[in-house]
């Protein structure tokens, strides 16, 4: 399931100096967040993963499959209601030749860093 226009939707996308940056706002309606946790919902952290890819897929325009998640540091939670929008700062891009791309990302809210990842994705066709 792709989670953009079901867990989230993007707001703004804005690029400079090294790093592209998307607003995006949470679908705190969505049947994730009934789940995770029913009366107090926070965002998964493998949907904070699948949003940076497809944030990843969206800049390149190209379809990615994840390969490796070489860090993931989650810093606070993440609710629908009160860190919506998110910033998602996508930042040292590094596309290599054998057909594998991999990138660092930091969720913010209004507030605070929510969480840095860094992943490494297969190309897997255009987007």
């Amino acid at each position: 399931m792709r989670l953009k226009d079901n867990l989230y939707d993007i707001v703004e996308k804005q690029s400079g100096e090294g790093v592209l940056a998307y607003s995006v706002s949470l679908h705190h309606e969505c049947f994730i967040y009934k789940a995770h946790f029913p009366g107090k919902p926070i965002t998964p952290g493998v949907c904070l993963i699948g949003m940076s890819k497809e944030l990843l897929e969206d800049a390149l325009g190209q379809l990615l499959e994840i390969k490796k998640v070489k860090n993931v540091k989650f810093l606070s939670v993440v609710t629908p209601d009160e860190d919506s929008p998110l910033e998602i700062q996508i930042m040292k891009i590094n596309d290599g030749c054998s057909g594998e791309v991999s990138a660092q990302f930091v969720i913010r809210s209004e507030r605070e860093a929510k969480a840095k990842i860094s992943i490494v994705c297969r190309r897997n066709g255009n987007y």
